[in-house]
């Protein structure tokens, strides 16, 4: 009798069953973005990450810190990693204005893979060492299983669904030639291809290749002003969601390649994730 009570609470008149069916799984915030390839997808990328004014780095690139800029749609990463004596440290050239140990970093990324299941992140690690202690970090961190293989040479990207499916979040990629790195610790640059990065006015925003081959299926655009140093009067000028979109429609119209990666100062000055959620709405 309790058995029977006990279904008949859980179906509607005719007996079916009322329960709410369950919300469909979203990839980086979009239920869309789960069955498109990663070279699809458009991600809003902290320049200098790690660079954190609320964590009292001097002369920073961004306000707020890892778990902030996740909270908040960030879901690219630029990162400085330095060998400070024997430990591999994240820094922004000077590693007196501010620095925190890579293993520190990775110990709290791991907390955001672990509390966003569904989403995938990507680094671009400007790395001024070696690869060797660099792997060293991700696999003590434990993280080795949980990082994307980027796919050979001419076959697809898995979409962001597969990639979620397998454990495999987080696309690391450095800058310089690392002869013997891991293969899921790829040249960003054998990916992607970019534009100039030393831009001083909105004026000043091209599209034209910088580093890597326009060949290559991922599209990174850097969207931040520099005059000496970041700041936040920058950022207002370069970030406002027609700046953006500005360059964005002019870069994919002269080059017909999609936009994937979008990687700006203060991220919370202006409208990149709105841009984003909006390119990738398309």
């Amino acid at each position: 009798m309790v058995l029977l009570t006990a279904l008949l609470a859980c179906s509607g008149p005719d007996g079916g069953d009322t329960a709410t069916a369950a919300a469909p799984r979203a990839c980086n915030g979009s239920a869309a973005l789960c069955d498109r390839q990663l070279d699809e997808v458009v991600l809003a990328v902290a320049h200098n990450a790690m660079n954190v004014e609320d964590e009292g780095w001097d002369y920073p690139n961004q306000h707020h810190g890892y778990e902030q800029q996740v909270a908040d749609g960030i879901r690219g990463f630029m990162l400085d990693v330095y060998l400070e004596g024997d430990v591999t440290t994240l820094c922004h050239a000077d590693c007196s204005l501010g620095s925190e140990p890579l293993p520190e970093a990775l110990d709290r990324f791991t907390a955001l893979l672990d509390q966003h299941p569904s989403d995938v992140f990507v680094f671009v690690i400007q790395d001024e060492t070696e690869a060797a202690p660099i792997v060293a970090a991700f696999e003590a961190a434990g993280l080795v299983d949980r990082l994307i293989v980027p796919p050979a040479a001419g076959e697809p990207w898995p979409t962001l669904g597969a990639l979620v499916d397998a454990g495999t979040q987080l696309l690391v990629t450095h800058e310089k030639a690392q002869p013997g790195a891991p293969a899921w610790y790829p040249a960003a640059y054998d990916l992607a291809w970019d534009n100039d990065y030393s831009s001083q006015s909105v004026d000043d925003f091209d599209c034209a290749a910088l580093r890597g081959d326009r060949a290559n299926p991922i599209f990174l655009v850097n969207h931040f002003l520099t005059v000496g140093l970041a700041s936040d009067a920058l950022a207002a000028e370069a970030n406002p969601e027609a700046v953006i979109r500005d360059h964005v429609d002019r870069c994919e119209a002269e080059t017909g390649d999609r936009v994937n990666w979008i990687a700006v100062d203060f991220y919370d000055v202006g409208d990149v994730v709105a841009v984003v959620d909006a390119l990738n709405a398309r």
